[in-house]
């Protein structure tokens, strides 16, 4: 692992630990075991390693998808199901809006935080939309925002429950979640 790498793991850790406004730039060098003036060589300030860390969860987020899609795509939809429910987060995934759940509680204060997110949100929503195109060449573009924005808020929702409120997902849940995500890939199949 590189320097650069080596600081933006040690800042997810950090942040994940203890949140946006009380990781400092001594705790990311302490957590990487580097001195701070190390850190910046390689960022600014805080504000380029959020970005640089939203921008790696952005990409970590855009090949997972893509995994999953590839999985749909050479699979049948009902062998998809279990994967689903098996984990109805998985924790990479769980993880890494976690962290850009935590940076968004920022980005109401800071302008730049805000315009990083937005850009973030905006990319994997185009991401999604074009890999679902890719997949389903004549599904309509508002069907593929709206699936998105159903399963968005499930999953954040999931997500909440879980890491903020630290409450288990009800067993009761599973075959709701299991229904739409049922209803939608038997309408994305039928397209």
């Amino acid at each position: 692992m590189n320097r650069k790498d080596q600081i933006l793991d040690a800042a997810e850790q950090c942040m994940r630990l203890k949140g946006f406004h009380q990781t400092s730039i001594q705790n990311i060098a302490s957590q990487a075991n580097i001195s701070v003036g190390l850190i910046y060589k390689y960022f600014t300030n805080k504000e380029s390693i959020i970005e640089a860390l939203v921008l790696n969860v952005v990409q970590r987020l855009k090949d997972m998808l893509k995994k999953d899609l590839e999985q749909i795509a050479t699979s049948d939809v009902q062998q998809h199901l279990p994967l689903i429910s098996a984990d109805l987060v998985p924790s990479e995934l769980e993880n890494s809006i976690v962290l850009l759940m935590e940076v968004s509680s920022e980005a109401m204060r800071n302008a730049r935080i805000k315009a990083i997110l937005s850009d973030a949100w905006q990319t994997l929503k185009d991401n999604f939309i074009a890999q679902e195109k890719s997949l389903y060449p004549n599904k309509d573009a508002s069907v593929i925002q709206t699936r998105l924005y159903v399963l968005s808020m499930i999953i954040d929702g999931i997500i909440i429950r879980r890491c903020m409120k630290k409450r288990e997902i009800i067993p009761a849940f599973v075959p709701f979640f299991d229904g739409i995500i049922n209803e939608v890939n038997i309408n994305v199949a039928q397209q």
